[in-house]
């Protein structure tokens, strides 16, 4: 019986394991490289946690955000974090989560502050307002922003690949400010001199969950499923909790 288990073990074939490429962008606390080249912060922790929950190998790469929703959507990579689900999205991509709570303001120089009551004030300023490539600040501001599109000249916002064009712009007045993250600036201002003039306006511009996005055409059912398990476990285990907690977010 002993020789029998052992032939049987040598010769079946083995399963391949769950093996993702995963994007992220060196920019503020949530993924960033060190000198080393290693990744480090918030969603970095996050991909972590939940692909060794699931037993799954992986590599991550640094892609522009816009790029990068591009790439999901064809199957070269597979995996992005921190994205808001929207009915576009759905058609290339699976959601696990959701993962956190995201929160969008406006970022401008403290020398050059605008008073901000209400989302129609971001569309009265007197110089364009930076918005990234792919980027969804929310139901209302983006129907709001289709709407200003469709003026033959409009000039009030400007579109940006990365993250380095727009604080590129602020410094030089080309722009009021850029709509972000709280928590990257925030994160920023403390740990980037780059950052040191910018102040955030005390308007919401949205707040909603994010999730992880999985591409329907890279990853399968099966490795779908045992990272939906994974996840669960990690929310049951109070993982999760304690990673938002690491950064200040619980």
């Amino acid at each position: 019986m002993h020789w029998f288990a052992l032939i049987c073990a040598l010769f079946t074939p083995l399963v391949a394991g769950c093996e993702l490429v995963v994007r992220f962008e060196n920019y503020a606390a949530q993924s960033r490289l060190d000198s080393t080249l290693k990744w480090h912060g918030l969603d970095v922790d996050f991909a972590r946690a939940l692909l060794d929950e699931a037993g799954c190998d992986y590599q991550f790469i640094n892609v522009p955000w816009a790029r990068a929703l591009k790439m999901l959507a064809d199957g070269e990579i597979d995996m992005v974090l921190s994205v808001t689900r929207t009915p576009e999205r759905e058609q290339f991509a699976y959601f696990i989560g959701p993962q956190r709570m995201e929160t969008i303001v406006f970022a401008m120089n403290q020398l050059r502050p605008y008073s901000m009551q209400t989302l129609a004030d971001l569309f009265k300023l007197p110089v364009p307002v930076a918005v990234q490539k792919g980027a969804f600040y929310g139901h209302v501001f983006n129907e709001m922003l289709l709407r200003e599109q469709s003026k033959a000249e409009s000039q009030r916002f400007i579109y940006v690949a990365d993250n380095q064009r727009k604080l590129s712009l602020l410094k030089h007045g080309r722009i009021a400010g850029f709509l972000e993250e709280k928590f990257n600036v925030l994160y920023q201002s403390q740990h980037n001199p780059d950052f040191a003039q910018i102040t955030v306006s005390p308007l919401v511009v949205n707040r909603e969950p994010v999730y992880y996005a999985l591409s329907k055409q890279s990853v399968s059912a099966k490795d779908r499923r045992l990272l939906a398990a994974a996840f669960e476990r990690l929310q049951h285990s109070g993982r999760l909790k304690q990673i938002l907690a690491k950064y200040g977010l619980d």
